[in-house]
C-alpha cells in the first residue's frame, strides 16, 4: 500500500490502514476504460457513515506498562516531619497504550478502468479533539493529564487540536482498485490514575482511568 501527504502547512503523514465502505455510497469513476494519461481521480466524500473516534493505527506497539511503586493513600509522618506541598491534582501514567486516530473526514476513489490513474484527496471537513478520559474529568485534572503525557510520553501533545481544511494528498490507484482516505487527529492514549495531593503532601481520591491527548494530524491512505 502507498500513502503520502502534501499540504500547505506542516502535517505528518500517518500509517496505512485498509477500510471498508458500503456499496450505496457515491463512487468516483473514470469516464471510460481507456482514460487519458493525465486524468486524475478526485476523492468522493463518504456519506451516511459515522466517523471513528478511535481508529487503530497500523504498526503501533503493544501496550507498555510503565513501572512505578503503588501510591499510598496517605504519606506517613508528613505532619510530624513538617513537610509541605502545593495542593493540586496530579496524574500518574502506569501504561502507555496504543495510539489511535480521531477521523474528521473520509473519502475514496474507485478506478474502474484497465490502467493505473493518479488520484487526489483533499480534506473538506474539520473537527476538534481535546484532552479527555474514559470518565468525565475536571479542567484541573485535564491540565495534570496533559502535563504528564508531555513530560513522560509525547512532548507534542496539546490540550486541543483542530484539524485543517484543504490539506491534500495524492498517489496512484491501480486498475480495478479502490483507494480509501481518512483525515484526522492522532491521539496519545495512556492508562493511569489521578490523585489529589494536600498541603501536608498526603495523597487522596486516587482513581484509575484511560486518558488521551491530541498530538498530530494527517492523511491515512489505503
Amino acid at each position: 500500500m502507498k500513502f503520502g501527504v502534501a499540504r500547505t502547512s506542516a502535517v505528518t503523514a500517518c500509517a496505512v490502514l485498509a477500510l471498508s465502505i458500503s456499496a450505496h455510497h457515491a463512487i468516483a469513476l473514470t469516464a471510460s476504460d481507456d482514460p487519458p494519461t493525465d486524468e486524475v481521480l478526485i476523492g468522493a466524500e463518504v456519506e451516511g457513515q459515522e466517523l471513528e473516534e478511535d481508529l487503530p493505527i497500523p504498526g503501533e506497539p503493544e501496550d507498555q506498562v510503565v513501572p512505578e511503586p503503588d501510591l499510598p493513600e496517605k504519606e506517613p509522618n508528613n505532619s510530624t516531619l513538617g513537610l509541605q506541598c502545593k495542593p493540586g491534582w496530579f496524574f500518574k501514567i502506569t501504561q502507555n497504550k496504543k495510539n489511535t486516530m480521531s477521523v474528521k473526514y473520509k473519502t475514496f476513489v474507485e478506478n474502474a478502468s484497465n490502467k493505473p490513474i493518479d488520484f487526489k484527496f483533499v480534506s473538506k471537513k474539520s473537527g476538534t479533539t481535546e484532552v479527555g478520559g474514559s470518565v468525565s474529568i475536571s479542567s484541573e485534572v485535564k491540565v495534570a493529564v496533559l502535563g504528564s503525557i508531555k513530560a513522560e510520553i509525547n512532548a507534542n501533545a496539546k490540550k486541543s487540536w483542530t484539524s485543517e481544511v484543504g490539506v491534500e494528498t495524492s498517489g496512484k490507484v491501480p486498475a480495478k482498485t479502490i483507494r480509501y482516505g481518512d483525515y484526522g487527529i492522532l491521539k496519545e492514549n495512556v492508562y493511569g490514575y489521578k490523585y489529589h495531593r494536600g498541603s501536608a503532601c498526603q495523597k487522596s481520591n486516587k482513581k484509575y482511568m484511560t486518558v488521551w491527548a491530541p498530538y498530530r494530524e494527517g492523511w491515512r491512505v489505503s
